[in-house]
């Protein structure tokens, strides 16, 4: 296995010189963590034929000081995972949609108490049961709208029919949902993340009226969140342009059944018809060294707000609540699979002593398919 080693020559750094400071974070206990260690301990959950390929990149007080990675992007050419990899990083994705909701909900002069009715295309208001008129921007990006408890009491016909495209948002909307803030009323469901998508669009046009979009999107509009996603936030972080296909196949990682690399990888590329859902529940694609590049802006830069990322702390928006994170840890993991085995497993966060991680996987993680977040999680509470 190849060791974990800095990139010195590739990116010395990620520096920042604005001047957002850690301290507009809720919570950044003075716990010394020793980077080395993590790595170490990432490297150890990650190697002798626990993945096909992994990559991570760990920062602390804005500096990329650790990366490492081992295996393969793809097997069937050989191609080595780096650091810089890029992969479909599944619901890791959430994370960066959560805070361009919230941008845009500041520059429209909203909170997350604002309720999403307003911004809604005018066709999925006409048939939408009237719940929905009480659920607001914490409620989908906090999971507690209710969406989740709908998909879980469905039928397999009806939740064929409540997909992330625009059609299948307009029928779900037909359903009534019970918005819940309480702990009890979490419930995550991907559904959320497209109802985002969908008011991302609305709040741009009415916040920036000279770029361009029109009144309202329908089903055939081009992929605006991926513009915004890409514009106001991925570029003023240093991040080349991503999307949910792979723009360089050849090179970016494939997703493989660890058991039987011989059925070959995939891409996992949201495409065709999928396509108009990119940048919403799931999909873009990026490296271990990209995402935790976009942790270090989201912490210290200045393309979100101090009060968009109290937001995000404190309600837990665009954050999962995993158990198992160490105190001061806020982190958001990526899953998916299918059904030959196939598997993509992402995670990407902040945690105490100013540190972030990123780690990125091809496939599932060791012989119980170990959570990216619990094995980010363990490195780091091993190290503190």
């Amino acid at each position: 296995m190849r060791k974990a080693s800095m990139i010195a020559a590739a990116v010395a750094a990620i520096t920042l010189g604005g001047t957002g400071t850690a301290g507009a974070d809720i919570a950044t206990p003075l716990v010394d963590v020793d980077t080395a260690k993590v790595a170490q301990s990432l490297q150890a959950a990650l190697g002798s034929g626990a993945t096909v390929g992994y990559g991570f990149a760990i920062t602390e007080n804005g500096k990329l000081v650790q990366t490492g990675a081992a295996g393969k992007a793809r097997v069937d050419t050989g191609v080595a995972f780096t650091p810089f990899t890029r992969i479909e990083i599944a619901s890791s994705t959430k994370n960066i949609v959560a805070a361009a909701l919230l941008k845009l909900t500041e520059a429209a002069g909203l909170t997350p108490e604002a309720k999403i009715w307003p911004y809604l295309p005018p066709d999925m208001r006409e048939g939408a049961d009237p719940s929905w008129q009480n659920v607001k921007i914490k409620h989908i990006l906090g999971h507690q709208s209710g969406l989740g408890q709908l998909w879980q009491n469905s039928s397999g016909v009806e939740r064929k029919k409540m997909t992330g495209l625009y059609a299948g948002i307009k029928y779900t909307m037909t359903k009534p949902v019970t918005p819940n803030e309480a702990k009890e009323g979490y419930a995550y469901e991907n559904l959320n993340y497209d109802v985002a998508r969908v008011v991302i669009s609305r709040l741009w046009r009415l916040t920036d009226p000279d770029r361009g979009l029109p009144d309202w999107i329908g089903s055939t509009s081009p992929p605006w969140t991926l513009h915004y996603v890409n514009e106001q936030l991925l570029a003023p972080a240093g991040i080349p342009w991503t999307t949910c296909l792979a723009e360089n196949p050849d090179t970016e990682g494939r997703a493989y059944n660890r058991l039987n690399t011989a059925i070959g990888g995939s891409l996992f590329e949201m495409s065709g018809l999928d396509f108009e859902a990119c940048a919403s529940h799931r999909g873009l694609r990026m490296s271990a060294v990209e995402l935790v590049r976009w942790q270090v802006y989201l912490r210290y830069g200045t393309i979100v707000s101090p009060t968009v990322r109290q937001w995000m702390d404190t309600l837990g928006l665009g954050w999962r609540p995993y158990d198992y994170l160490p105190a001061g840890g806020y982190a958001h993991g990526g899953r998916v699979h299918d059904e030959d085995g196939r598997a993509v497993r992402t995670c990407h966060g902040k945690f105490a002593g100013n540190v972030e991680v990123s780690l990125v996987v091809n496939s599932w993680i060791g012989p119980n398919d170990t959570h990216p977040c619990e094995t980010v999680a363990n490195a780091v509470k091993g190290a503190s």
